[in-house]
């Protein structure tokens, strides 16, 4: 089964609820599951998100925006091409609340690059661009 706003399923889905800001950008918000399998292993005396994932939230977030443009295709699927200068600035834990702010900075056929940036309690814990594709191998 996929979640409402992302084709992932509802294990890997990282957007609770999005929002439109204007025609290039948009927010996104997720609350993390204290249960989460992630925390468990990853510490277990601890447990923080891995920076991979606050990479796929923001990723998915610019996922959302870019397939809610007029003319998309929502059930198409997108692909992370690259990640380009992605920082991770604080660590995130079980229950807290992510607030995802995207731009589309630039669209080039079956790519789109897009920044972003990862806020928790207005603190922001991850940064960067990177670039969606289409299609795999984009």
């Amino acid at each position: 089964m996929k979640s409402r706003l992302t084709p992932h399923g509802p294990g890997f889905s990282f957007i609770d609820r999005f929002e439109r800001t204007a025609v290039a950008a948009g927010r996104a918000w997720k609350t993390l599951d204290a249960n989460a399998p992630f925390f468990a292993d990853h510490f277990p005396n601890r447990p923080l998100m891995p920076a991979v994932l606050l990479a796929e939230c923001a990723a998915q977030a610019a996922g959302t925006l870019w397939m809610s443009a007029e003319g998309n295709d929502p059930e198409s699927p997108l692909f992370l091409a690259s990640i380009d200068h992605f920082r991770i600035l604080g660590p995130v834990g079980p229950g807290e609340n992510i607030y995802t702010e995207v731009r589309l900075i630039k669209e080039f056929g079956i790519l789109a690059q897009f920044e972003a940036e990862c806020l928790v309690n207005h603190r922001a814990v991850a940064r960067g661009r990177f670039v969606l594709s289409r299609q795999v191998g984009g």
